[in-house]
């Protein structure tokens, strides 16, 4: 490491990554957090940053909550949701700066599938094991 260089404690800063679509729809979705009607798939994560896939059902919802210390950007891919208010449907992006209370809500007859970034703004508590607890969307 030369003089300059500062060390981050991680492993996965520029390393390469293509995931095509085909990749993608072989790879299972996974519960999100117990909420039922609710998926999601990793694609990225570094430390607690994390960027990945939401789906929820039809007729379901992702109950209100706050990320305290985190920056939180969507892009919906397919379907419609009311989010902050206002709804939105594929193509529209959603910004959530930290703090501020955010849900899907009302979702549309097709569900909604949405891009997520979550960028912690700062380090979250360490679980029992001492690892960062990462708490996406």
């Amino acid at each position: 490491m030369g003089p300059s260089a500062i060390s981050t404690g991680r492993d996965d800063l520029g390393k390469v990554m293509v995931r095509t679509a085909a990749d993608l729809a072989v790879e299972p979705w996974e519960d999100l957090r117990g909420i039922e009607g609710a998926t999601h798939k990793v694609l990225w994560q570094s430390g607690a940053t994390v960027l990945g896939l939401i789906r929820v059902e039809a007729g379901r919802s992702k109950p209100a909550h706050t990320h305290h210390g985190a920056h939180h950007h969507m892009l919906i891919t397919r379907g419609s949701c009311v989010m902050l208010g206002q709804r939105v449907d594929e193509g529209s992006y959603v910004y959530v700066p930290p703090g501020v209370e955010h849900a899907v809500d009302d979702v549309g007859p097709d569900g909604v599938e949405f891009f997520y970034t979550y960028r912690p703004v700062e380090v979250g508590p360490a679980a029992d094991d001492g690892q960062v607890v990462a708490h996406p969307v």
